[in-house]
């Protein structure tokens, strides 16, 4: 009687211990994605990424990558981390301008140069640290868990067809021009860097004309209309077109003074940018759109600065940082630059204004270029550093009153507040200088590509795709 009693308990103990099975198969699915997906639910919510085009809800990468790790602890592992790494160098290459994923992989051959310490700030120690975390309770759940990988695998799938449906899917060509939801159900970074690869692959034809490069054909009209007299180029990191006038007018007051207008005629305006700040050079020297890697002597020739050779100009380039940064000891002779070479231990010269990019400071690069500008027959060209992100703020003084009625106005954010002002800084310390010099060269100053900022509501603050542009005309 006992063992009768005693195994109807274990058959009625099975069905519940099989529940308790399956809700804990459940929990750790749940787990699993939650693990999969926290760093890029975390960036959302805390730099405020859009979710439409770059966070997709789901990352098709990390669920197959997890169904594998079900089967092999090891393959899934690295499969992970190459899924997350390719989300990161994607979203950073973008971040910063570059024109490709694979340029901007190929940047890291200059990080010898850079002071790393600058970047180890604790926001990215404890991003790190997540990943981690991520990675281990992602492995660990998964390991020895073959029966999820069918789940994760069939999580991808209707992840994916719910994105096709929404007409957001772009592999296979299943993206629509509009869609029900704003918001992407579904993405691989994997395979968006190997399109985006592709077509760069196809476009990795030689520099092509740009459609308006306004600073280069100022530039070219004012010495075609005065050949032999000396003319200046000023590109300055990051300068940003401001979205909110009183943010644009307040910056440009700091070049455009009274006393500068009694010599020049300043006009204001702004120029259409593409790529990084080696982009920018290309544009505003040789009006072209490309790669500077992929410049050749041929097309180099239709460059200003050798345009400018013919008719017996010299043409010096000024850059505070190292020239083996992106080859220009290279590719700047080429289009007709003399590379202006600091003297080294030099105490007079001012340095490492910015932390990131030690060099010579923008006070010494911009004064040396107007002194060079002194001379007749002349063409010099400045690019400054100091206002290269990350900006040291922790010595910074307090803004200009006017500066913060203008950013609470408007509602601009703290650092995007602290980067108008910087660059406030450099347009008015090449104001100060213009106006100490004797000599009146044409000048052109304009900014590279707008702020590289990370989080969205700083981005929003400047122009996507234009930058501020002032033509001073010798009256």
């Amino acid at each position: 009687m006992s063992s009768i009693f005693h195994s109807r308990r274990a058959i009625g103990a099975r069905p519940a211990a099989r529940a308790v099975s399956r809700g804990w198969l459940v929990v750790r699915f749940v787990c699993i994605v939650v693990a999969l997906h926290a760093p890029s639910w975390l960036s959302v919510w805390i730099f405020q990424t859009p979710l439409a085009e770059e966070r997709p809800l789901f990352n098709l990468d990390l669920l197959v990558a997890a169904a594998l790790a079900c089967v092999s602890t090891l393959a899934g592992g690295v499969v992970l981390v190459l899924a997350w790494s390719a989300d990161i160098i994607r979203a950073a290459a973008k971040n910063y301008h570059f024109m490709s994923t694979f340029d901007f992989v190929d940047a890291a051959r200059f990080v010898d140069m850079l002071n790393l310490r600058t970047f180890l700030s604790p926001s990215l120690l404890g991003a790190v640290t997540g990943f981690a975390i991520c990675l281990w309770l992602a492995l660990r759940l998964t390991r020895r868990s073959r029966t999820l990988a069918l789940p994760l695998l069939g999580l991808a799938l209707l992840a994916a067809g719910g994105d096709a449906a929404n007409g957001s899917f772009h592999i296979f060509g299943l993206d629509k021009d509009s869609r029900i939801v704003n918001m992407n159900f579904a993405g691989s970074p994997a395979w968006n860097v190997w399109r985006a690869e592709r077509q760069s692959l196809s476009m990795s034809g030689p520099p092509s004309p740009m459609r308006d490069p306004a600073t280069f054909r100022a530039l070219q009209a004012w010495q075609s209309a005065h050949p032999g007299q000396s003319s200046m180029l000023v590109l300055v990191e990051s300068l940003g077109l401001p979205r909110d006038p009183a943010l644009r007018d307040w910056m440009a007051q700091r070049l455009a003074t009274p006393r500068l207008a009694a010599r020049w005629s300043i006009q204001i305006a702004d120029e259409e940018f593409v790529g990084s700040t080696t982009s920018g050079e290309l544009r505003t020297l040789c009006g072209l759109q490309g790669h500077y890697t992929r410049l050749s002597n041929d097309i180099a020739a239709g460059c200003l600065p050798r345009r400018l050779a013919d008719q017996g100009v010299t043409s010096t380039g000024i850059h505070g940082f190292g020239l083996r940064m992106f080859d220009r000891s290279e590719w700047w002779p080429r289009v007709g630059l003399q590379p202006w070479r600091w003297a080294e231990r030099d105490p007079s010269v001012p340095m490492n204004c910015n932390q990131a990019f030690p060099g010579v400071c923008d006070s010494a690069v911009l004064g040396e270029a107007v002194k060079q500008a002194q001379t007749p027959g002349r063409f010099v060209y400045a690019l400054t550093l100091d206002t290269h992100l990350p900006l040291d703020l922790r010595h910074a003084a307090p803004l200009p009153a006017a500066l913060q009625t203008a950013c609470a106005a408007s509602s601009t954010p703290e650092q995007a507040c602290r980067m108008v002002h910087e660059l406030g800084e450099v347009l008015a310390r090449l104001e100060s200088t213009l106006a100490a010099s004797q000599a009146t060269p044409f000048l052109v100053v304009v900014g590279d590509h707008m702020p590289p900022f990370s989080e969205t509501v700083n981005r929003e603050s400047f122009s996507a795709h234009r930058v501020p542009m002032f033509v001073m005309t010798p009256r």
